[in-house]
């Protein structure tokens, strides 16, 4: 072009050009610059960093249709509280009550974006208790896969026992989650909570020599006990999940 034509500008003119060019960027290769993915920073205690989540709407069960689900990131610890309604007010309560005044405050408490999560209620208990509240994106809940997690286990357990009802379940499903043995650190997370394993129900029970009436809470107590027992978990993905922000 310069060997045949007089074009000061030719350089900027091009430039210009195949910018505006719909076509050319379609078929240009681009290469972009990836931002490195990051992870959670590691807790250094116990219930300092906790997530929280809600599960529902699940069939009735004594007027309970909901559950929030709560996980402490350090031990794995969790828990799952029957709710009537998700109501913001409900679900500040029986967060405080369930987890705050059992455990102690954490620093960091991750959630979603629900309505419930961006209350002004929620906001207003977590600077009441100096804690920092961290919402995931909506685009992208693998940021709280720990609970998201948690829920995948539950339900699987829950609908291992449909012929009773869930809110009777729940409290034996806990309890066999909490003391299975963690892969990674080959302890349970009762054990990494309170120093020491819980003895199982299970491990005194004796089937040939106890009689129970059939269809009560001593009978179906004990057919859940069956099934309760420490397992080996498996080890959770370990890729990275979130972007840091620049």
């Amino acid at each position: 072009m310069n060997s045949k034509f007089i074009w000061p500008s030719i350089k900027k003119d091009v430039q210009l050009w195949t910018r505006t060019c719909i076509p050319c960027q379609k078929a240009k290769i681009n290469r972009h610059t990836k931002t490195k993915l990051g992870e959670f920073e590691v807790p250094s205690g116990r219930f300092c960093v906790v997530h929280i989540d809600l599960i529902g709407p699940l069939p009735p069960s004594r007027g309970n249709i909901y559950c929030l689900t709560c996980i402490d990131r350090f031990s794995n610890w969790m828990a799952a509280i029957p709710l009537d309604n998700i109501s913001a007010d409900t679900v500040s309560r029986a967060f405080y009550s369930n987890c705050i005044a059992r455990f102690g405050t954490p620093h960091k408490l991750i959630t979603d974006s629900g309505t419930q999560f961006r209350s002004e209620t929620l906001q207003t208990l977590s600077k009441i208790c100096g804690i920092k509240l961290q919402h995931t994106t909506a685009y992208h809940p693998a940021c709280n896969g720990k609970v998201e997690r948690l829920h995948r286990t539950l339900k699987t357990a829950l609908k291992a026992h449909n012929n009773l009802s869930w809110i009777d379940t729940l409290p034996t499903v806990l309890l066999g989650l909490r003391t299975a043995i963690q892969e990674d650190n080959n302890h349970s997370i009762a054990q990494i909570v309170y120093g020491e394993s819980l003895r199982l129900p299970g491990e005194f029970f004796s089937e040939p020599s106890i009689r129970t009436a059939s269809g009560g809470f001593a009978n179906n107590l004990q057919k859940q006990m069956e099934t309760v027992g420490p397992r080996t978990t498996r080890r959770n993905s370990s890729r990275h999940i979130f972007v840091h922000k620049t």
